[in-house]
């Protein structure tokens, strides 16, 4: 029998509820694989195995000969399941002729249908395996070196990768809060599928699920669509679940590969905005340092200031933030701080010697620039038990 053990016993206790009688069916060898007597499983049908080797139509097995099969059976009709014009298989009904002769008939044809049903399912569970391990592919990258065999397999699939495409990532938000308990994968699971009844009506949609999270490919439209497509997936989510999905949005590539690493980056960033929503394309400096650990912040304050005590870095850094906010005019940046352009200079010039750093050179001025919004952020953050 082609069946599953565990899926031939689903059918039998489907039709056994159905029909009020014990239900049997046996494989190949006459072997009972599911019962709605599950004391049964395993034991040998003499009947199924008689109606596979003589490919009989059907056999009833009166209670005299029932009692003396070995082993014993019950008495009860006997019908082959047939698939593809070939014996499977034997489904067999306890009870008296009278009560089972009249819907023997009935039960093997709802018997073949469930297992038509059952095959139609496994192999639509085998197109998505072949169809996600195909978008995995071309998506997080293993097949972005042969473009040309990528391009072919999506072909065959009724894929066209040349299509241009963006990229969403969504996901609840603190999904890694859910995901270890069962009712929490059911709540993630239900949330998906909701999802998906939205992206499905979009023509020419595609869904790829990676860690407890949906990357859609979605036919190329404007930022502010997305925007609008994020927001309704947002609003679906918090009325029909209670909870709030997080969203990340590519920054209009061309390349799949890069456009998914820019959607799933903004989907990082969408923790710590107040919305959940980012779009890539909108992103700032101060929102990719967000991404940053403390203790990395705090480690490169070290490594560029480490000539200096943790209390002698905020004056240096009064220093900086007035050359910027100057724009690098030192007249302005010395009235600012109250003090001689010269002395403005000389703290410069060794803050250059301490540091290994000019801030007055154009490449070099950069990381000063981040080192003042990692100050920043640790000083409101005020986590200095962690400093160096």
């Amino acid at each position: 029998m082609f069946l599953a053990a565990r899926q031939a016993q689903d059918i039998v206790e489907e039709i056994g509820a159905i029909v009020k009688q014990n239900i049997n069916m046996m494989d190949e060898q006459g072997v009972i694989i599911a019962s709605t007597d599950k004391k049964r499983v395993g034991s040998f049908h003499e009947a199924a195995k008689r109606i596979i080797d003589e490919e009989l139509s059907e056999l009833y097995v009166t209670a005299d000969a029932a009692k003396k099969a070995v082993p014993p059976m019950r008495a009860g009709i006997n019908l082959p399941i047939e698939y593809q014009h070939h014996i499977v298989g034997v489904i067999g009904v306890t009870g008296a002729y009278e009560q089972v002769i009249g819907f023997g008939q009935i039960v093997k044809k709802m018997t073949e249908i469930l297992i038509r049903e059952r095959e139609r399912e496994d192999e639509k569970r085998l197109d998505l395996r072949v169809i996600s391990r195909f978008l995995e592919d071309w998506v997080l990258g293993a097949g972005i070196l042969r473009p040309t065999l990528l391009e072919e397999r999506g072909r065959q699939l009724g894929i066209d990768i040349t299509r241009p495409r963006r990229v969403m990532v969504v996901s609840m938000d603190d999904v890694e809060d859910y995901i270890d308990s069962l009712p929490g994968q059911e709540l993630i699971e239900n949330i998906e599928n909701a999802v998906l009844e939205i992206i499905h009506r979009i023509p020419a949609s595609l869904v790829l699920r990676n860690a407890a999270r949906q990357i859609l490919l979605l036919p190329e439209e404007d930022d502010d669509k997305l925007m609008a497509l994020a927001k309704d997936l947002r609003k679906m989510v918090h009325e029909r679940f209670g909870q709030s999905l997080r969203v990340g949005i590519d920054g209009l590539s061309r390349n799949m590969h890069e456009a998914y690493g820019q959607a799933d980056r903004a989907w990082r960033i969408a923790a710590n905005k107040e919305d959940k929503i980012v779009l890539f394309s909108r992103l700032d400096l101060g929102m990719f340092l967000q991404e940053i650990s403390t203790q990395t912040k705090f480690d490169y304050l070290h490594k560029i200031f480490h000539a200096y005590t943790v209390e002698e870095r905020k004056p240096v850094m009064e220093v900086l933030r007035a050359y910027f906010e100057a724009d690098g005019s030192l007249t302005k940046a010395s009235e600012m701080l109250f003090i001689h352009k010269n002395t403005l200079q000389y703290k410069l010039h060794r803050i250059a010697q301490l540091t290994g750093y000019d801030i007055r050179k154009p490449r070099e001025a950069a990381v000063f620039a981040m080192a003042l919004m990692f100050f920043d952020e640790t000083q409101r953050g005020k986590d200095v038990g962690i400093e160096k």
